[in-house]
């Protein structure tokens, strides 16, 4: 027998609570660029304090020719090019870090508004007359204790509609026996709509469970 397929989670789909998911995602990822800028710009600020000083160090050797204009120049440069790069690099974290925690911070409360989601579906059936089945969560799905409490009562809402089926079909059964020509009392114009009305309340309820 062929394995079932893992579900994969579609991208066009991560965003099931707008509102919810980016507003959460928005303050994480302010509050930690925030958080690595001013760490980001302690190390430049500090990286341009060391490099002035090694610059410094090398122009006072040319001037006590120790060192050549050139070499001095070759090593000014140098100095200058590592602290470029550091600061590249710097700027560079910073935003690998926003484009990753944007993210993770949507598919971590994908995790949260999809359980959710998937409530507010059942919900809206619910209005609607259908007690349709509860399907479990997806792998890696949070709010499973709220989620499994809401199927508990979905499962025994819909168990309720199950017995009124049952009490219905029976007492529809007595009631058509009554109606038999060897029936009594004689059937009457309003138990003959009663009648109709519970066949067709029957049929609602048997609709709801499908």
């Amino acid at each position: 027998m062929a394995q079932p397929r893992a579900y994969h989670r579609s991208w066009k789909n991560y965003l099931l609570d707008d509102r919810y998911q980016l507003n959460f995602t928005l303050f994480m990822v302010i509050i930690t660029a925030l958080l690595v800028t001013c760490l980001a710009l302690f190390i430049k600020r500090e990286g341009r304090k060391a490099t002035t000083i090694s610059i410094s160090n090398v122009q006072g050797k040319v001037d006590e020719g120790l060192v050549s204009e050139e070499d001095a120049r070759r090593s000014i440069d140098f100095l200058e090019t590592r602290r470029r790069i550091v600061s590249y690099m710097l700027v560079g974290m910073d935003l690998l870090l926003i484009m990753g925690l944007t993210i993770y911070g949507i598919r971590m409360t994908h995790k949260v508004a999809g359980p959710l989601h998937k409530v507010a579906l059942y919900f809206d059936k619910v209005r609607g007359g259908k007690f349709t089945p509860v399907y479990n969560l997806r792998k890696g799905d949070q709010l499973v204790g709220f989620y499994e409490q809401f199927k508990e009562a979905h499962e025994a809402m819909r168990k309720h509609q199950e017995a009124d089926v049952v009490r219905l079909k029976a007492l529809i059964e007595a009631a058509e026996r009554v109606g038999t020509p060897g029936g009594a009392p004689p059937v009457t114009p309003e138990f003959t709509q009663s009648l109709a009305e519970m066949k067709a309340l029957l049929k609602n309820k048997e609709a709801s469970l499908a």
